[in-house]
Formats: structure tokens, sequence, C-alpha cells
């Protein structure tokens, strides 16, 4: 019999993981205060939105420890329990990456660098439709005509929510110099 000594506590990967994010959103909630208001801000400034996406990083990383943490525990404390002869091999939850899919994901920020880098020139409804349509493509999806709708769909509601209701001004791009 093993004795329940040999079975210990270790501090699963997903906790370090969301310790790094922990500390990301802190900094991130940190710069994001140093955004300059300006004396036209209404309720929503600046701040706001990289303040709220701060908060939800920093929600969701204590949530992701918390979660690997009480899995842990509960392993340990089982397996003392139980007793066993030789403690349960612990599961690696499926989690293990081939280079192509580390290329994928690599791709995947490619297209967030392309969507930056076209935004001030195309204006953000047409980035984000792009980036939108793009994506589903490169993850799987057929190119369809229904793709593009729900691109275009998601386009005019981000802008309505963003620079109508929100009052965020958003770029333009080039469309306004052509039509007026």
């Amino acid at each position: 019999m093993q004795d329940q000594a040999t079975v210990r506590f270790q501090i699963p990967k997903d906790a370090w993981i969301g310790l790094g994010f922990l500390a990301l959103a802190g900094a991130y909630w940190v710069k994001a205060g140093q955004i300059p208001i300006s004396p036209l801000d209404g309720v929503v400034n600046a701040a706001a939105m990289p303040k709220l996406f701060a908060t939800a990083l920093m929600i969701f990383s204590a949530l992701l420890v918390l979660r690997a943490v009480v899995i842990e525990a509960l392993f340990v404390r089982a397996a003392r329990q139980a007793n066993l002869a030789k403690a349960p091999k612990r599961e690696t939850d499926g989690m293990t990456f081939t280079p192509r899919e580390h290329l994928r994901a690599v791709g995947v920020l490619l297209f967030g660098l392309m969507y930056l880098i076209l935004l001030p020139y195309l204006g953000y409804a047409l980035a984000v439709s792009i980036l939108i349509a793009g994506l589903a493509v490169y993850m799987g999806t057929k190119p369809a005509p229904m793709v593009l709708a729900v691109a275009g769909a998601a386009a005019v509601i981000f802008y309505v929510l963003f620079v109508r209701i929100l009052a965020i001004p958003l770029p333009a791009g080039f469309w306004p110099g052509l039509i007026g």
C-alpha cells in the first residue's frame, strides 16, 4: 500500500495559466486607467470598455484558478481516502495539441493583425465583416452567401451598438470620401 503522504497536492497548469492571465488583466486595467479622459466624454468614456474587458478577464481567470485548485484538491482527497496501492493516473483532459493546431492558432492571430492593419483604411463595418467571414471560412465553414450575410449582419449590429447606442466613434475608412 502506498503511503498517504506520497499523494501530494500539485498546483495544476490551469491554475498557473489563470494566474498569468490574472496578472495580464491587472496590467490591462492599469493601462486602461491611463487613457486620457476628454471633457466631452459622457457616461461611457474611452476607458470604460477596456476596463470592462479587464474585469471580465479577471473574473474568468479567477474562476479558472479556483476550478483547477478545487479539482486537484478533490483528486488528492479521493486518492488519500482510497489509500490505493498505486495512485490513479491523472488525466490530461485531452489538452495536447499538434504542431498543425498551433499553426492554425497563429493563423487566427494573423487574421487579427490583418484586421488591425486594414481597419483605418476600410473602416470598421467592412473590416469587421471581412474578419468574421474570413475567420469562419478559415475555421472550416464552407464559403456560402450565408457566411457573408451573417458577417454583414454582425458588422451592422456592432456598428449600431458602438456608434449609435454607445456613441463611440469608429474608423469610417475611405468611404465618406467617395460618397461626399
